[in-house]
């Protein structure tokens, strides 16, 4: 992981000569530079994330991305997915979160940044009919190297202009907030764009979200979103159950009252902790003294490692009746979860809830 700035960025030879790759290496001044013909040439050789907490930074690559840009968020078997569609702008993240999915995910712990990212624009083109919802954080941290690769300001613009029916999420465990070249920028866009956080009890980031900003941090950069007129999305997700795990939640509720207008938050939404039977072996050699993969978990129909089904809806329940005492306008939607626990929870499916219908 990138806990610090990269000292060795490795270059694809594809995209050595592109502006953006020549921005972007503008903004790591003194890094060692080595040109690869592709990124297997030293992915190959990383077989497996270093040990945790990283002791130096991990080297970056610039590459080419030789597959779609755009793709339907793959979601889960046998779980309701919300209509989201993902830009894969990079793979891996700078932070280290012990129950990432990228460490299972990819076979390399270096952070790869594509830098293509006109060829992304005439995919969009090409591909987007209609109202779309569009989000760059799946496969990496929206945010957390903004300051170094000026995403936001070189390519959402022209992302928004390309229909008016496109919803941009960007999502980010960091202290993010606009510049003033970011907000002149992007004014005219304010009705698209949705910047989102994911957020957990200062606890939990403490012991389980290595590199990442205070929940604090990461509250006060929603609100100045917020207080510059655009939408804010909160995501709970994972939900860690365990002692006390509504009342420290509650302490999250309370910030975000505080601090965010109801009216300004587009969505929220709430995950379980679940994971891939391949990821338990890994935690366990990368963060030894962390409990999570041994709690209360079974295998569900999507062969992840879940909450049992009572304790699930349980926690959706608890915190709907939590978060409906802030608002109970705020649209709340469940991620990756069953049928029947949107059933049990709302008594109907997202399609039927009158304020998650354009979601859906």
């Amino acid at each position: 992981m990138l806990s610090e700035p990269a000292s060795l960025i490795y270059i694809e030879r594809a995209v050595a000569a592109l502006p953006y790759t020549q921005m972007v290496l503008q903004n790591f001044p003194g890094a060692r530079l080595e040109l690869i013909d592709n990124l297997r040439a030293v992915v190959a050789p990383a077989q497996a994330y270093p040990l945790a907490p990283p002791k130096q930074a991990q080297p970056l690559i610039l590459a080419r991305q030789r597959g779609r840009f755009l793709k339907k968020c793959p979601g889960t078997k046998e779980h309701i997915c919300c209509n989201y569609h993902t830009l894969n702008i990079a793979v891996g993240c700078p932070y280290d979160c012990t129950y990432c999915f990228l460490q299972s995910y990819s076979n390399t712990p270096f952070y790869t940044i594509y830098t293509n990212l006109d060829e992304m624009l005439a995919e969009i083109k090409s591909q987007v009919k209609g109202k779309i919802r569009l989000g760059t954080g799946e496969l990496t941290d929206s945010l957390a190297m903004e300051r170094r690769t000026h995403f936001v300001r070189e390519y959402v613009p022209q992302i928004c202009a390309i229909s008016p029916e496109i919803t941009l999420e960007l999502k980010t465990k960091s202290n993010w907030t606009l510049g003033e070249d970011e907000a002149s920028l992007l004014a005219q866009f304010r009705s698209q764009l949705v910047f989102a956080w994911s957020v957990n009890p200062q606890d939990l980031i403490d012991s389980d979200e290595y590199g990442t900003a205070p929940l604090l941090e990461r509250i006060h950069a929603a609100q100045t979103a917020a207080a510059s007129g655009y939408r804010v999305a909160l995501h709970f997700d994972p939900i860690i159950y365990g002692q006390d795990w509504a009342e420290r939640y509650q302490v999250v509720l309370d910030l975000l009252k505080v601090n965010i207008p109801p009216e300004q938050i587009a969505w929220l939404s709430l995950g379980t902790f679940r994971f891939t039977p391949a990821l338990k072996p890994i935690v366990e050699r990368r963060f030894p003294d962390s409990t999570l993969v041994y709690g209360e978990l079974f295998p569900g129909r999507d062969r992840k490692m879940r909450y049992p089904e009572p304790i699930r809806v349980k926690i959706y329940r608890q915190l709907l009746k939590q978060i409906a005492a802030i608002s109970p306008r705020i649209p709340v939607y469940l991620c990756m979860e069953s049928p029947e626990v949107w059933q049990k929870v709302y008594n109907r499916l997202p399609r039927q809830v009158e304020n998650l219908s354009e979601l859906f």
